[in-house]
């Protein structure tokens, strides 16, 4: 089984960090695949076409909201005969205006009901988990917020978004441990954590949590309130359905439906075309790409490994024997005491409390959440040589939307055969893609987002001050990356010209407008803006100098580091 991003929990069992650290979990779990092709995808034009087909090509059943599949068609014509869904009588009916909040009041989201996290450590304490945090409203340095600026109008909206908080992969460190001290026998827990003695591991695996499924149907209404009115197509012109992407892991499908239904709301399956891409090893695929590029699954390219093992011993060489004192005839490792605070994040997103969260101090949790920037900064990100080429193919798609583009040459992971006026269009005026933490990551990566990097290399002996690299601020659980397409009054971008109006580009992930003046050919503007051609012209000569064959598939040695762009340092020059 493929599973995806953030499980690294899995590798971090005893012995610590061992050689399989990274190589079955890390990030999106990324397994290699066998042979890089342009497959096809599995697609659906509507749910009620991929029910059938689900049934008919994989003999197996989906239920989505209201939607059952009983044993018989006896027993279903019966169930559906006396439970229908409409019944008429429906009142009045009549719906107002589309909301357009991003112009006019943009909201923020500080969404975690109903988790409870533990009275000692605050609700801060929340957005201490790494990527295992609840999304919430971050800034990145600038002194503003999405709202689109006063003299600029707003004429596409780009969303990259993660799934929703879930269950943790299948023998992952949490369950491990879990099994391990079930099996044990005479041992005596005392203490804080005598809550061990009763405790049983209740997590399921790597589906959607209620929370996580929560997060997303408030991510879709959220972006309806914020954009709805981008779905008028004028003064008489009928609405055209939209076209959104996920991929075919249980998660994503779920999360986009989820966020289907709060954006259009039920029933939502003919208002929109949901394209379901597969997620297997072989398939291209640009929302889930490491599956066709080998080499970002290599472990002696991923420092991450090394450098958590590092920290780990630092951060958690006090609190190995504190709580090893609490426990009796049960000898714990390091690896068990990080798995206390991974199942903490997981038993908060999953269970809306953990007993284990009492057992740490402040220090420890800034320690866990560090841990995972370390993880990220070296296995998804810029201090990893593949990642600059795992992300390509959704940048390159990118700039074919923008631009109005067809793309005519597949040379990453850009699937030819679903990049068709139907499964591809380019006439949207608002584009959904659902993608895995570390997609989030390595797509700043291919942008060139520097302000991400500009603390340098994460050390793996202290946590630095006012380090640029967050990943609770990158890829948390419903991590969200906005891109907006405005037109503005010239007198708004930072150099001045003779036209009057000017295309310009901002983008904005979790709600905090992204520093643009690294990339060339952008000045700095307090609002974030670029002008458009200008980071096109940047972001494409970028992208184009990217080898993905090298990249991905060379057999290259990891060379010089550190490594700070997301490139191989053995790159042909």
């Amino acid at each position: 089984m493929v599973h995806d991003e953030s499980d690294l929990e899995a590798s971090v069992q005893a012995p610590l960090l061992s050689k399989n650290y990274l190589e079955a979990e890390a990030g999106e779990e990324h397994r290699a695949a066998e042979e890089v092709r342009h497959s096809c995808c599995t697609v659906f034009a509507s749910h009620r076409w991929f029910f059938l087909l689900l049934g008919g090509l994989f003999s197996a059943s989906l239920v989505v909201g209201w939607f059952s599949v009983d044993r018989t068609e006896e027993i279903s014509s019966i169930s559906d005969a006396r439970w229908p869904t409409d019944v008429g009588y429906a009142g009045p009916t009549p719906t107002g205006s589309e909301a357009f909040a991003a112009a006019t009041n943009y909201p923020k989201n500080t969404d975690k009901y109903p988790l409870h996290p533990p009275s000692k450590l605050g609700e801060q304490f929340l957005y201490r988990l790494g990527n295992l945090s609840p999304w919430r409203s971050v800034s990145h340095g600038l002194a503003t917020d999405p709202e689109i600026p006063k003299g600029c109008t707003l004429d596409q909206i780009h969303l990259l978004h993660r799934h929703g908080a879930r269950y943790p992969t299948s023998g992952a460190g949490p369950a491990d441990f879990a099994r391990r001290i079930s099996e044990a026998r005479g041992w005596k827990a005392s203490g804080e954590l005598e809550f061990l003695n009763r405790w049983t591991y209740q997590l399921g695996a790597e589906i959607l949590t209620p929370f996580g499924r929560e997060q997303l149907f408030n991510l879709g209404t959220g972006f309806r309130v914020k954009y709805g009115r981008l779905l008028d197509q004028g003064s008489g012109k009928p609405r055209k359905k939209p076209v959104f992407r996920t991929e075919s892991q249980d998660r994503m499908l779920k999360s986009a439906l989820n966020f289907a239904a709060g954006f259009f709301g039920i029933p939502f399956e003919d208002q929109y075309h949901q394209l379901i891409t597969i997620e297997s090893p072989g398939f291209n695929n640009t929302l889930a790409p490491y599956m066709t590029c080998k080499n970002a699954n290599r472990p002696d390219l991923n420092l991450g490994k090394d450098k958590l093992r590092e920290w780990i011993s630092i951060y958690l060489k006090d609190t190995l024997p504190r709580i090893q004192a609490l426990l009796d005839g049960f000898e714990l490792t390091l690896a068990d005491v990080f798995n206390m605070q991974t199942l903490a994040a997981y038993e908060i997103v999953a269970l809306s409390g953990s007993s284990f969260a009492d057992l740490f101090t402040e220090e420890e949790w800034d320690g866990f959440e560090y841990a995972w920037d370390l993880i990220f900064w070296y296995g998804y990100s810029f201090g990893n040589p593949a990642q600059a080429a795992v992300g390509l193919g959704w940048v390159q798609e990118w700039i074919a939307r923008v631009t109005k583009t067809p793309i005519e040459t597949f040379n990453s992971t850009t699937n030819a055969t679903l990049h068709t006026p139907d499964y591809f269009p380019l006439d949207q005026r608002v584009y959904v893609d659902a993608t895995h933490d570390t997609i989030i990551s390595a797509v700043l990566t291919t942008l060139q987002f520097s302000t991400f990097a500009s603390t340098g290399p994460l050390p793996s002996t202290h946590i630095p001050q006012n380090r640029s690299f967050d990943t609770a601020k990158i890829s948390p659980f419903a991590a969200n990356l906005q891109s907006q397409i405005l037109t503005c009054d010239a007198s708004v971008m930072a150099d001045k010209r003779e036209a009057t109006s000017v295309q310009a580009v901002r983008w904005i992930l979790n709600d905090g407008v992204v520093p643009l003046d690294n990339i060339d050919g952008c000045s700095f503007n307090e609002d974030g803006l670029c002008e458009l051609s200008k980071f096109l012209a940047a972001t494409t000569a970028y992208t184009s100098s990217i080898d993905w064959a090298y990249d991905c598939l060379h057999p290259y040695e990891l060379g010089n580091v550190p490594i700070v762009d997301g490139r191989p340092s053995s790159r042909p020059q």
